[in-house]
């Protein structure tokens, strides 16, 4: 038997003692087929900044072909500490055509600081707008508007680049993949939160196609994900194969500052 194989079992092993300890009861919870589990020893709470302002994030309900949502707190307001965000859309239909979208960032004084088209794809689901590298660069402690547009529709909110505390940044320097969504979630940072979760889930679900079992518990364990881990190792089939995500997504689209409710059902892309 060769290293890597004796590490990863090794690994394996180390994740079931540390789990069962924390959490004995786990393992009889998955067992129980006939309730649905709650295992994640810890769900995202986000903890959105204590204001809002005048914003449209939309309708899914819209019957517009060219209909879409910003993906933005009901407050219409979100914080960041990246120079260059990315935002978030979502199509709740596949698009009849491609039309341009526009997206036009504004300042406190509703000063354009940048403006700029481009294309998404005409299927329905979560796409993403990054902020260019040559763009300006959001300055910590300023408010900026921000509007997509296509067709006859458009969506705006807000948006505010803050400092992150320098204990913080070390957290997230040896954070799991996950553990960094947890975080930013604690510290309100809802646009990092959103890129950091929506690309995770297809990530891991990716890697864990094609893997032995010991390789599957390893990425649970880097990914602290022990539902997942305890599941597969009590022989319990039942469940999602990521279901710690699918709990994080829910419990962050359900916040009541958030109500992005219409979403709930919604796949990662």
């Amino acid at each position: 038997m060769n290293a890597k194989k004796l590490l990863l079992q090794q690994a394996a092993i180390n994740l079931l003692v540390a789990v069962t300890i924390v959490q004995p009861t786990l393992a009889a919870t998955i067992a129980d087929s006939l309730g649905e589990p709650h295992l994640q020893s810890q769900v995202l709470a986000y903890d959105p900044p204590p204001r809002g302002a005048p914003g449209d994030r939309g309708d899914a309900g819209s019957r517009d072909p060219h209909n879409f949502l910003a993906l933005i707190p009901a407050a219409n307001f979100g914080l960041t500490a990246i120079a260059h965000p990315t935002f978030w859309l979502y199509l709740p239909a596949p698009f009849p055509d491609v039309i341009p979208f526009e997206f036009v960032l504004r300042n406190e004084q509703q000063e354009v600081v940048f403006r700029t088209f481009f294309e998404l794809e005409q299927t329905a689901g979560i796409a993403s707008f990054r902020l260019p590298p040559n763009s300006p660069s959001l300055e910590t402690g300023k408010k900026y508007r921000w509007c997509f547009l296509c067709g006859n529709i458009s969506r705006h909110g807000w948006i505010e680049r803050i400092a992150m505390r320098p204990e913080i940044l070390l957290q997230l320097e040896t954070a799991s993949p996950r553990q960094r969504v947890l975080l930013l979630a604690e510290c309100g940072l809802w646009y990092e939160t959103l890129t950091e979760l929506v690309p995770l889930r297809d990530k891991l679900l990716s890697q864990l196609k094609t893997t032995t079992l010991e390789e599957r518990l390893l990425i649970y364990a880097d990914n602290d994900l022990q539902y997942e881990a305890l599941a597969e190792l009590t022989g319990f089939e039942k469940i999602s194969s990521l279901a710690t995500l699918e709990a994080d997504w829910n419990a962050l689209l359900q916040h009541p500052f958030v109500r992005l409710h219409e979403m709930i059902l919604d796949r990662f892309v």
